[in-house]
């Protein structure tokens, strides 16, 4: 924790601090700034940047309020460690409610591109039983998925879950690109993706991330 500029601010402001820091990292639901005088002022909220950039984590904007992620430098060295990365299965049926509850229904109009991940439509159990995914290998998943977070049980199905909330910026748009690319991989946003992603001399620009460039 940044302790340094904590010691600048008077007892009542670092409380104030702390108190913000907790909620952003805790809460299951975007913090309204209205109930955190240090996300509500600009120069205390600047603290709460640095206490929580201290630790590898950044604040997040998250509709009406806030919330903490990993930075995006921190994400990409846990997944070169292996840290965090889903199971095959887990993945595959995490992608089938992305696509059923949150892609499908904004293709179709039925949810807002501008709609919160966790916001989309309840996508029944038994749907995702049509895809070729065994009933014992998919009811295995969504229990990992549910107990992580990643996928909630609601009426009268499933919706993606609060983590989903967490993702920076740069994480949204790639997991834009990546459904792009999986429902239209031959289309022309498909291949304006491939180009950027290659990027000069023909070297996808993740591959440059992974090695630090």
């Amino acid at each position: 924790m940044d302790t340094g500029l904590l010691e600048a601010l008077s007892p009542q402001r670092r409380a104030d601090v702390q108190t913000a820091v907790y909620a952003v990292e805790t809460s299951m639901l975007p913090v309204p700034s209205s109930g955190y005088r240090a996300l509500a002022e600009t120069p205390l909220r600047m603290v709460v940047e640095s206490v929580l950039a201290s630790a590898g984590r950044t604040l997040l904007a998250v509709g009406p309020g806030y919330l903490s992620g990993y930075d995006d430098k921190i994400r990409g060295l846990l997944l070169r460690e292996g840290l965090g990365v889903l199971p095959v299965e887990d993945r595959a049926v995490l992608t089938l409610v992305v696509l059923f509850s949150v892609v499908i229904p904004r293709a179709s109009g039925a949810v807002l591109p501008e709609t919160l991940w966790t916001q989309g439509e309840p996508v029944r159990k038994e749907r995702l039983r049509e895809a070729a995914v065994s009933d014992g290998v998919l009811d295995a998943a969504l229990r990992r998925l549910v107990d992580a977070d990643l996928v909630r049980s609601v009426r009268p199905g499933l919706l993606l879950g609060h983590q989903f909330l967490r993702l920076t910026p740069r994480v949204e748009a790639r997991l834009f690109e990546e459904l792009v690319l999986l429902a239209d991989p031959h289309g022309a946003l498909a291949e304006s993706i491939q180009r950027r992603r290659e990027g000069p001399g023909g070297v996808r620009s993740n591959d440059r991330e992974e090695s630090g460039g």
